[in-house]
């Protein structure tokens, strides 16, 4: 599938924002309904967030690095 280069360079961003409006939403809703709102809330917002940090860490990396583990099972 293709994604416009603009598009694929801000969606680490648009994760990141939707897990704070996750967890804004979340708190609101557990202050005014039920707490409920809240642990749903705040947990997928949560996730939303670690999951557009790890998509901006797997960008960081350099394109030749290889993972460790990979690099010391191939020694044995």
């Amino acid at each position: 599938m293709y994604l416009p280069e603009s598009l694929y360079e801000r969606a680490p961003y648009y994760w990141l924002f939707v897990g704070l409006l996750l967890v804004v939403l979340g708190i609101y809703l557990g202050v005014q309904v039920d707490t409920m709102f809240m642990y749903i809330g705040v947990s997928l917002g949560v996730l939303s967030g670690v999951w557009g940090i790890r998509v901006l860490v797997r960008r960081a990396r350099k394109p030749g690095e290889a993972n460790v583990a990979s690099a010391s099972s191939t020694a044995d």
